[in-house]
């Protein structure tokens, strides 16, 4: 029998060469389903005639909140929690799969939590295998796991569970879609030469249930999170990305992405700004909210500040102001910063990247008048792992 540290070991090179290398495989399949795409310079300029795993741009469901035999997928959360004794929490839990011929498909998992009444931030990850084969198009949703963390979902209605392996935090959450499936590049868009992807969010989410710190069991009091489910045959950007979700407090929400090369130029923007709806949107009906698109010259993201890691060395941007001004959408100039420094995440034993990603805290205007919320930022291609050794940090 393989020790442990063996296991552990191939599952996470495994792991590594199917999340990051998965493009250079023998799966004809897959390039059948994605002939090799032109750059993109704008998000929704997928031609609809394309083949893939879908028609066109467009996103189906339930079919597509299943998984789909890819070679890159993942379903994502993050959101902010308010439990009833007053304490505030900010929260990222993510399962990707890994999927390429002749090896069995891999799934890594990272749980985060940043506790912002101790000013402190913690976090986790697993990994798995498994033979079983993925059959796409279901209508039962998803549910996927590593190990005894799980999370599933149909609907709008969603399930998920961790719990790290100190048990310092845990979730035991409810989600329920407060607006419908928002699609981003109309459901599909180009990496250019790295492959495209199919995109949809649920982008606000209200979450019951329970949070676990350390052997006391907390109540949430009140919840809102963001659903990311991606996935299609694509290798992420060298240079790394910064992306942005934001929840408004006039009940609006915006998403914007920099995308960057391998020389950590600007290679492309996304976004999408989701105006507000009367309830209940377009959650009984399952159709795509109706967003605004927004390209590279309708939106302009500056860093305002830096934070430096003490643990990785990498240079961070530490807040910034973004403004956004499109056709068919309020002008915004919004200020986010980091609700806590240091989020960062050596996660080099699941799938070789450090990143940084945490709750923030929104400021500015619509219009000229107030406006606040909240925000989750990821930043990836900012720092190198040191190679930590454990597989929990703070």
């Amino acid at each position: 029998m393989k020790s442990i540290k063996t296991t552990s070991f191939v599952l996470s090179s495994l792991l590594v060469m199917v999340l990051l290398l998965a493009a250079c495989g023998d799966n004809p399949a897959a390039r059948e389903a994605f002939p090799a795409p032109s750059p993109n310079p704008q998000a929704g300029q997928i031609q609809a005639e394309l083949p893939g795993p879908v028609a066109g741009a467009t996103v189906n469901f339930p079919q597509d909140e299943a998984p789909h035999d890819n070679l890159m997928e993942w379903w994502y959360y993050t959101g902010h929690l308010n439990t009833t004794d007053g304490s505030k929490y900010g929260f990222e839990y993510v399962i990707f799969q890994g999927n390429r011929s002749n090896f069995p498909t891999g799934y890594v998992s990272h749980f985060a939590v940043t506790d912002l009444t101790k000013q402190s931030f913690k976090y986790d990850q697993q990994l798995a295998a498994s033979n079983k084969k993925i059959v796409p198009g279901s209508t039962e949703g998803f549910k996927v796991s590593t190990g005894s963390w799980t999370m599933q979902g149909l609907g709008g209605t969603d399930l998920i569970k961790a719990k790290m392996q100190d048990n310092s935090y845990g979730i035991d959450l409810t989600l329920k879609d407060l607006k419908g499936p928002v699609l981003h590049g109309t459901g599909k868009f180009s990496y250019g030469p790295a492959g495209f992807s199919y995109y949809y969010s649920r982008p606000r989410m209200q979450v019951t249930g329970n949070l676990q710190v350390g052997a006391e069991t907390k109540t949430i009091k009140d919840g809102v999170a963001w659903f990311d489910h991606q996935w299609g045959d694509f290798i992420p950007m060298a240079g790394g990305w910064d992306w942005f979700s934001l929840h408004l407090s006039d009940n609006t929400e915006l998403m914007v992405y920099y995308l960057r090369d391998d020389r950590n130029q600007l290679a492309d923007v996304f976004g999408t700004y989701v105006p507000a709806c009367a309830a209940p949107c377009e959650t009984a009906t399952g159709r795509p909210v109706k967003v605004v698109e927004l390209y590279r010259q309708d939106f302009n993201i500056t860093q305002t500040s830096q934070w430096t890691s003490p643990v990785s060395g990498g240079v961070y941007p530490s807040g910034w102001n973004i403004k956004v001004k499109a056709q068919g959408m309020p002008a915004l100039d919004l200020n986010v910063k980091p609700s806590l420094a240091n989020q960062e995440l050596d996660t080099t034993r699941t799938t070789g990247v450090v990143y940084w990603e945490g709750a923030c805290t929104v400021t500015g205007t619509k219009e000229n008048q107030p406006l606040t919320g909240q925000a989750y930022v990821e930043l990836t291609g900012y720092a190198k792992s040191k190679n930590t050794p454990s597989q929990t940090g703070s």
